[in-house]
């Protein structure tokens, strides 16, 4: 665990109606994915293993819970999606037989946090970190009674854990090693670092028994006891990086050894100048065993910026999560600090936004165009569709063009389903009486953006503009004429029968509704005007904000946004863009940065 290297160098949370997707292991078995959206999910975030005065979480979340607020906003502000955080033996455990109901009770607070601020957790169990936190009790035990002592300490986590969405992973243990030999009584910790002890044995006497028969027995052992409560969420346990195979030092928690009772494998690998390639060649190893690897633990310890952003470009080909560190320090403090740790730190933190690897950042669309944009949508991480009115345009996620074609005015906003484009096109009037639009669904191979088919959707009586996909079935949106004080959504199945008119009580909006899209367990509707509407999976109207989403908008991954943007450049033409957004609780939406003009 890197923890104080730098400082060293110097009650359950509340279901939400909108609640959290589950991670879930991936059919490839390579990567994750959100369940039930299958969305693609890539854990990128932080370990919060201390603050700045180097207190393990559980030192100060009973009277300083607002600190604890903040770091998890920022964190989230900072674009984790994944929290690791340390609990200790002692804190959780008043005897063998007897957890600790108080830190249990913080625990579901927490989740509760995690929850409203949409991160997972990576919670890791069964610390000794500090020393004086170490019960004596616990130190006396037997190998058996101590993996007993164990095994509770996961039953009680995880049956307070079991029903939140938030868990992303329990990881069993940080570092333990199997030691060869015998070792003296009560010795269960390696040498303390930065005033902690990161690693961690689980037996002292080998015995006849070879080190990873031990380590798969208590692998095996702290699952069973998790599944008893939890049968869903992944289990992990956080491996040093000399835990593979080979000539040389080894923990004995041979990932060949522990993977069948494991969902996938966590390495702690810090890459060092010079040997770059050395630390990829070792992450190939852990990927060797054929499930998700994640680097729990890295960070630009031991080399330049440079060299770590080549070491996460080259890990992209076995990982499928990376985890660092961030301790509670935001990059305008750090800015301000005059310590090489604050440069180091800030640079992390401004390497950290900008790479991830899983998320859309803010880009702009390449070209300029006739006529203005009324839509975007995405095909998971792969490539991005703008609607121009009368052009159809696809480019990749850093806006660069793939494939443009004509198509009639006005195609307006659109979605993305099963490898093909929607676009809701009105060949008519818009905002007018009934008897003026003329209503259709367009689709495209999402491909190479040839026409496959038209569907008539003319119950869209004053003009087709908008369309998402939901559950099953299309929504359709759209025009509305002055004075009329209702928004009307109309749903359709996969093969575009009609099913019914949604009347959503909006009031009046500015000439109707112009985009939509279905994320994070609500629909989202833009209008001219820069109005935000927001209702829930029954179109019942839960939010109206001020903010502009009028020209696109689409939900990337958990509650992130694209939200486009498309001003007319004089002489040149209309040009697209698009911004991320996150959820707000006041304000629905708050983008996050801008992107820059061509």
């Amino acid at each position: 665990m890197l923890a104080t290297i730098l400082c060293v160098c110097a009650t359950l949370g509340q279901p939400q109606a909108d609640q959290m997707p589950w991670v879930v292991v991936a059919k490839d078995k390579k990567s994750f994915v959100l369940e039930p959206s299958d969305k693609p999910f890539a854990p990128w975030g932080f370990n919060y293993d201390h603050d700045t005065e180097g207190r393990l979480i559980e030192d100060y979340w009973d009277k300083e819970w607002n600190k604890v607020e903040a770091h998890f906003a920022q964190m989230k502000k900072l674009r984790a999606n994944v929290v690791r955080i340390h609990l200790q033996v002692g804190k959780f455990m008043d005897a063998a037989d007897r957890p600790n109901e108080k830190a249990l009770d913080r625990l579901g607070k927490l989740l509760g946090l995690v929850e409203k601020e949409r991160l997972y957790l990576d919670l890791t169990g069964l610390g000794c970190y500090h020393k004086a936190d170490v019960p004596a009790w616990y130190d006396k035990l037997s190998e058996k009674d101590r993996w007993d002592a164990q095994a509770r300490f996961w039953e009680a986590i995880a049956g307070r854990c079991a029903k939140s969405p938030a868990i992303f992973c329990y990881d069993l243990m940080n570092e333990p090693v199997v030691p060869g030999g015998k070792r003296k009584d009560g010795d269960w910790l390696g040498p303390a670092f930065g005033g902690k002890h990161f690693v961690q044995v689980i037996s002292l006497d080998q015995q006849k028994r070879t080190r990873p028969d031990i380590a798969r027995q208590w692998v095996k052992q702290l699952v069973a006891a998790i599944r008893k409560h939890d049968k869903r969420h992944l289990i992990t346990v956080g491996l040093v990086d000399w835990s593979l195979d080979r000539p040389g030092l080894t923990s004995g928690f041979v990932p060949a050894k522990i993977a069948d009772d494991l969902d996938f494998i966590s390495v702690h690998l810090y890459p060092e100048k010079g040997k770059v390639d050395e630390a990829l060649k070792t992450l190939e190893g852990f990927a060797a065993v054929g499930k998700p690897v994640v680097i729990e633990e890295t960070f630009p310890l031991k080399c330049s910026m440079e060299e770590f952003g080549q070491f996460i470009d080259g890990s992209k080909k076995h990982a499928a999560g990376w985890v660092g560190f961030y301790w509670g320090k935001p990059p305008e403090e750090l800015r301000k600090g005059k310590t090489i740790q604050d440069a180091i730190m800030l640079a992390w933190l401004e390497f950290f936004q900008t790479n991830s690897p899983a998320r859309f950042n803010a880009v702009q669309c390449e070209g300029f165009y006739p006529m203005h944009l009324q839509g975007i949508c995405t095909d998971d991480n792969v490539a991005i569709f703008w609607c121009f009115t009368d052009a159809l345009v696809k480019t990749d996620i850093k806006g660069k063009l793939l494939n443009k074609v004509p198509v009639a005015n006005h195609h307006g906003d659109l979605c993305h389903h099963d490898g093909k484009i929607f676009v809701a096109v009105n060949l008519g009037k818009f905002n007018e009486p009934k008897g003026k639009a003329d209503s259709w669904v367009y689709v495209y191979n999402a491909k190479d953006l040839t026409f496959l088919s038209k569907h008539e959707v003319q119950q869209v009586v004053h003009g087709a503009g908008g369309i998402a996909y939901h559950d099953g079935g299309f929504f359709v949106v759209g025009g509305l004429p002055k004075g009329v004080e209702e928004n009307y959504v109309y749903e359709y199945d996969r093969q575009f029968k009609f099913i019914k008119t949604h009347v959503i009580k909006s009031g009046y909006t500015l000439l109707g509704i112009q985009t939509a899209t279905f994320a994070n367990g609500h629909f989202w509707f833009g209008c001219y005007g820069g109005k935000l509407l927001k209702a829930d999976a029954s179109l019942k109207l839960v939010g109206s904000y001020d903010f502009n989403c009028s020209l696109g908008i689409v939900g990337v991954q958990d509650n992130h946004f694209l939200v486009a943007r498309g001003p007319r450049v004089a002489d040149k033409g209309h040009t697209g863009s698009a911004v991320i957004a996150v959820m707000d609780e006041k304000k629905g939406l708050v983008v996050q940065g801008k992107v820059s003009q061509r």
